[in-house]
């Protein structure tokens, strides 16, 4: 008579990266409130925090201590944030220095940035961030709690490669997937400065974390398939980093969870535990990846459709 016994699986199941819808760190902009995206090499956006709902007057000087200053009016992107700009002719004219500076007054006239050191040669691309969209989707991977490996979509003629790590080995890793979480929870009432913000800090991670891989290490997946970690344990979450033949990196994020299957068998067995990694692409995160890259172009496109010369002799 068959014998009905529970088997309990560890499974890893995909986090998918998510996000963003945009954005960042330190490298656009000299002070933690202000970030600074590239559109082209004449044309920049400046997103200040805490003044995106209201309106303000900007202006340059190479100047610390400038006094005659000529302030330009203010512009709204396409999702209505009041940002500050810089064309071909303010780039010319005051970005041809090492030293420039920047003030901005509230409709109160009220100096709210008084002289701040600003930078725009450090300013993110929107082709730099654009990396993000296709994160998780360039190198796919399937898999099942019943399959003991995960199994790469592959092409013919290619050769992958993967390796895994796991969340607690490091700071970066520890600060990567608190970035994903945090993006993955934004929603249409997270303001765009603190979108922006993420979205680079996760963009440069990333960089880094794809630059110190270690060209060693690095398991052939053999026939397209993946060993998974047998040592998996409740929560641990697990960052997999892919390869083809051809110089390809993507990475998947998966998270270890317990559950039960029931099991039908002939004869009385041993309970064992077992390690499964199946892949579930129901998390939104991937679809916010790549709205994010698209919303920050049009931000950019439009905001620039939007500039003037009112204002500015």
């Amino acid at each position: 008579m068959k014998k009905s016994k529970t088997k309990i699986l560890l499974v890893l199941t995909l986090m998918v990266i998510m996000l963003l819808s945009m954005l960042p760190i330190n490298s656009l902009a000299t002070t933690s409130d202000i970030l600074v995206i590239k559109e082209n090499d004449n044309q920049y956006l400046i997103y200040m925090n805490g003044l995106l709902n209201q309106n303000f007057e900007f202006a340059f000087s190479n100047s610390e201590d400038a006094t005659d200053l000529n302030y330009i009016t203010a512009v709204k992107d396409n999702e209505g944030n009041y940002i500050a700009y810089v064309d071909a002719d303010l780039k010319t004219k005051f970005f041809s220095s090492d030293d420039t500076y920047l003030w901005v007054k509230n409709t109160n006239d009220e100096v709210v940035i008084d002289g701040e050191k600003i930078t725009i040669n450090d300013a993110k691309t929107i082709e730099q961030l654009n990396i993000l969209e296709n994160l998780t989707k360039n190198i796919t991977i399937n898999s099942s709690a019943e399959n003991e490996k995960i199994t790469i979509n592959g092409e013919e003629g290619k050769t992958y490669y993967y390796k895994f790590f796991v969340a607690g080995t490091s700071e970066e890793y520890n600060r990567f997937l608190t970035l994903v979480e945090k993006i993955n929870d934004f929603d249409k009432d997270t303001n765009t400065y603190t979108k922006l913000q993420s979205y680079i800090e996760l963009s440069e991670l990333y960089n880094n974390l794809v630059a110190n891989l270690n060209e060693d290490n690095w398991t052939e997946a053999k026939d397209l398939e993946i060993t998974k970690p047998y040592d998996a344990k409740e929560g641990e979450k697990y960052i997999l980093w892919l390869k083809d033949s051809d110089g390809n990196i993507d990475v998947q994020i998966l998270t270890a969870y317990e559950t039960e299957i029931k099991i039908v068998e002939e004869q009385q067995k041993t309970e064992q535990i077992v390690t499964a990694l199946p892949v579930t692409y129901d998390d939104t995160t991937v679809l916010f990846i790549a709205l994010g890259a698209v919303v920050i172009a049009m931000i950019a496109v439009i905001a620039f459709k939007k500039l003037n010369k009112k204002n500015r002799e």
